[in-house]
């Protein structure tokens, strides 16, 4: 009697383990080899389920935007929290601070490095939206100081965001989770209204 194989177990199974392939190999484990042989396939049985490296690449890229923006969600729909603190925690989930996220950095960057073509959102995008969302959420609670010009201060904290994550990534004793996080809250700090 023939296996009956689920197809998208097996997908889910392959892109799990490119993920961990390319965590642990950086640009070298974005291959349609170099997963075939992590998962024990050949890459023509890769190749079944995703055509080229790209469609495989660009289905890591989703898996991992929509992981980051389901917790994103979470942390946002958590009332709880005051809202500046929520925005803090959201862009915080952008940022290689623990083990999870500097493993999600790693595979973003080898995903961008080696398909750069992918015409579709990225998660620089993603942070983008982020930022502009947070600056709209402050702006309808009236926390915004009316002096500031929004999109500078957009650009300037995801030029911000940006910087420190890379910084944290390549040179993760220098710069604190702590020191991060102060830096980040500072920025946003700085487009709200001064209390008098």
């Amino acid at each position: 009697m023939p296996k009956i194989v689920n197809h998208e177990e097996k997908k889910h199974l392959i892109l799990e383990i490119a993920y961990h392939n390319i965590q642990e190999l950086g640009k070298q484990g974005t291959s349609v080899r170099s997963i075939a042989n992590a998962a024990k396939m050949t890459p023509g049985q890769i190749r079944y389920y995703f055509p080229n490296q790209s469609a495989l690449l660009s289905e890591i890229l989703n898996m991992l935007t929509e992981s980051i923006e389901s917790n994103i969600k979470s942390i946002f729909l958590d009332r709880n929290l005051p809202l500046e603190k929520r925005i803090v925690d959201a862009i915080l989930l952008t940022m290689p601070l623990d083990k999870k996220r500097t493993a999600d950095m790693i595979v973003w960057l080898a995903v961008q490095e080696e398909n750069s073509a992918i015409n579709e959102n990225t998660m620089s995008d993603e942070i983008y939206i982020l930022v502009q969302t947070s600056f709209e959420l402050l702006q309808q609670a009236n926390k915004i100081n009316q002096s500031i010009d929004k999109e500078k201060a957009i650009t300037k904290l995801h030029a911000l965001i940006d910087g420190l994550a890379l910084h944290k990534l390549y040179q993760p004793k220098q710069l604190s989770n702590t020191l991060v996080e102060q830096i980040v809250t500072e920025e946003i700090q700085s487009w709200m209204e001064r209390v008098k």
